[in-house]
């Protein structure tokens, strides 16, 4: 199969790029004729010490086919001792660091290519044929977002309900279907917006750069509901795109 791939990202109003706590991957490319591919994004939360560190973790060892939560974990606390930190933050790490996660595989079987997804808290996926919106996972209403989604730690004691409430979706790709990959800001954004305007999708087909997104954001998030809610959280938001050009 034949795919075409790109990426995009913005940090919360008010913060630095280096504190984007959102993770992705793989990085960006452009097309690949490929047997079998994979990508992930996962949101750390922004409570938590060193979760964008965590959210990276956890998307590149999907993308390489690392399966070992385990070895994750200790792979994260390794990073974090190593560095020198104020008791009070020494003190954090007890707790952990905690991410939502979505991620997608792709595989060729025979004549058609399947799809399978899993989720653990509110990152989402989205499938995409033409301007129809298929399907919404795990969340499929914007007013399902809330302020305690189950998420992934860096602690293996503190994983029980997270890794009971894992979801997973399969189905098969059309040449030209498309798969969205988001964080939870940008994914409630879009849910509210394909059922208020019906427009979401086209929106985000006209984003081709990170010039679009940025645009797009700012412009969202200043708009505000009769509640004074924007309509887009001020939060780190993250974008994937992947295409599938041919089977």
């Amino acid at each position: 199969m034949q795919i075409s791939y790109r990426t995009g990202w913005l940090q919360k109003n008010g913060c630095a790029p280096e504190e984007y706590e959102d993770s992705f991957a793989p990085g960006e490319i452009s097309t690949e004729n490929v047997q079998e591919f994979r990508c992930a994004v996962a949101d750390g939360a922004t409570e938590t010490s060193f979760s964008g560190l965590w959210a990276k973790i956890l998307c590149d060892a999907y993308v390489a086919g690392q399966t070992s939560l385990e070895e994750l974990q200790k792979q994260w606390l390794e990073q974090v001792s190593s560095q020198e930190l104020p008791w009070y933050a020494e003190q954090k790490l007890e707790s952990g660091a905690y991410a939502a996660f979505v991620c997608l595989t792709l595989y060729q079987a025979e004549k058609s290519v399947i799809w399978k997804a899993k989720a653990i808290g509110d990152s989402c996926l989205f499938h995409i044929r033409g301007d129809q919106l298929l399907k919404s996972f795990p969340i499929d209403t914007w007013q399902d977002f809330n302020n305690s989604p189950l998420l992934m730690a860096s602690r293996a004691d503190r994983n029980e309900e997270a890794l009971a409430g894992v979801k997973v979706l399969e189905g098969q790709c059309e040449g030209g279907d498309v798969f969205l990959l988001m964080s939870d800001a940008i994914s409630n954004w879009f849910l509210r917006r394909h059922h208020e305007h019906g427009d979401a999708v086209k929106l985000l087909e006209e984003v081709s750069n990170q010039e679009d997104l940025e645009k797009l954001c700012k412009q969202e998030r200043g708009q505000r509901d009769g509640d004074g809610r924007a309509f887009m959280p001020n939060d780190d938001v993250t974008l994937v795109r992947l295409a599938i050009v041919s089977l």
